[in-house]
């Protein structure tokens, strides 16, 4: 039995609303994307769609020890286990709360099926003036063998107000599990709001991510995405600027080898004059290891005065592994300031050869300028924590000893 025949019997002992009904009836009349539709184009279904998952998710208790070993040790923490909030902090100025069913207009197929279903998930609300000192870490641990997870998650933060926050997916179950992962951000005026997502999970892992982002007038948001590990990863990153002087900024690292795969699509939405966008994802694979970068920018007819860049490198470090990148610019004003580009390459053979010339060995050579390549990306972190986890992460997979210097 297939995933669809899995959703079509859990639903039919779900207390559905009107309108889930109808939300969930349409994702199974249009089914799972498949590479016909543009949006999944290089993306292949086939193996999730055909996989037998348990949607009925166990209560499973788990050890402080456990928590601390993913833990960046940070001190404010939001902790779920197989879709149980089982614990919040109290911070001042902000509330944190379990799920909260919302509406969010979304054509994404997976984000209807995610709105019909989901039960679990955040509710952070940030009152006005208020500027969350410390960074809140966000950790999902699921247990449930085999288990298919959804979380839909809402942040709002008020006006003048700024919080830093950073999620962390971990299956501690050693076998092949899927989430379904959405959430929605609205940033009000004057507010600054970093959203950091470590996706470093296990070798049989599925994840598919949405994250809708709503910016009012001189809002800062920016999205770290930092994939080293997991069989598929999907990310979908969409950000509205709806008032001047908006500025939305993405940064992205992939490294993968073996048969990982991950795609990243990022939409920026500028709907209003006077505003930024910033986006620079790397990309390195090794093995047979795949990736796919879309990247499309949209500057409305009313958006004068837009500054929106846009740059997709990557390294292919195997013959076998490969690379779809797709970046995309749709402009319907005059007075803007839009770029973009994309490489793809392998190592340059003349810093190389300086190495080797200063005594270095070839394999350690490779990896230290992979490591460079890199750590651009990792150097905009602003969480010493999150920065260190990052550069060891990186240094481990590529084998690079951080202590060395020429």
């Amino acid at each position: 039995m297939g995933l669809i025949d899995n959703l079509e019997k859990y639903a039919q002992h779900q207390n559905l609303s009107k309108d889930k009904r109808v939300m969930f009836d349409s994702f199974i009349k249009k089914g799972f994307p498949t590479t016909s539709d543009e949006e999944w184009k290089y993306t292949s279904l086939k193996k999730v769609v055909k996989s037998d998952y348990n949607l009925l998710l166990e209560h499973t208790e788990i050890e402080n020890s456990v928590i601390n070993k993913y833990s960046l040790g940070v001190e404010d923490k939001i902790v779920f286990v197989d879709g149980n909030l089982v614990y919040s902090p109290e911070i001042k100025g902000v509330h944190i709360s379990g799920f909260s069913d919302f509406d969010c207009r979304n054509n994404d197929v997976i984000s209807k099926l995610n709105s019909a279903l989901a039960k679990s998930g955040f509710t952070i609300v940030v009152e006005k003036n208020t500027v969350v000192e410390n960074p809140i870490e966000i950790l999902f641990f699921n247990l449930t063998k085999n288990s298919f997870s959804q979380y839909r998650n809402r942040i709002t933060v008020g006006e003048n107000s700024e919080i830093k926050i950073i999620e962390n997916i971990q299956d501690l179950s050693k076998s092949s599990t899927l989430v379904n992962h959405f959430t929605h951000v609205s940033c009000n005026k004057n507010t600054k709001v970093e959203y950091n997502k470590i996706q470093n999970n296990c070798k049989d892992s599925t994840l598919i991510d949405c994250m809708n982002i709503f910016q009012k007038q001189d809002s800062v948001c920016e999205v770290n995405t930092l994939i080293f590990g997991g069989d598929f990863t999907r990310n979908n990153l969409n950000f509205e600027q709806n008032g001047t002087n908006c500025e939305s900024n993405m940064n992205g690292i992939s490294l993968l080898d073996g048969n990982q795969f991950a795609d990243n699509h990022t939409f920026v939405d500028h709907k209003t004059a006077h505003c930024r966008s910033n986006e620079m994802y790397k990309g390195i694979y090794l093995g047979k290891s795949k990736g796919v970068f879309n990247g499309k920018i949209m500057v409305r007819q009313d958006a004068q005065k837009i500054d929106a860049f846009q740059s997709n490198n990557n390294l292919l470090l195997s013959d076998n592994s490969t690379i779809d990148s797709k970046p995309q610019l749709e402009i319907y004003a005059d007075d803007v300031k839009c770029s973009h580009g994309c490489t793809i390459g392998q190592l340059d053979n003349e810093a190389l050869f300086y190495m080797r010339s200063r005594g270095v060995g070839i394999s350690e050579a490779k990896a230290v300028l992979t490591y460079a390549f890199a750590s651009e990306v990792i150097e905009n972190l602003s969480i010493p924590e999150l920065k260190n986890l990052s550069q060891r992460l990186l240094a481990h997979k590529l084998g690079v000893d951080l202590d060395f210097s020429l």
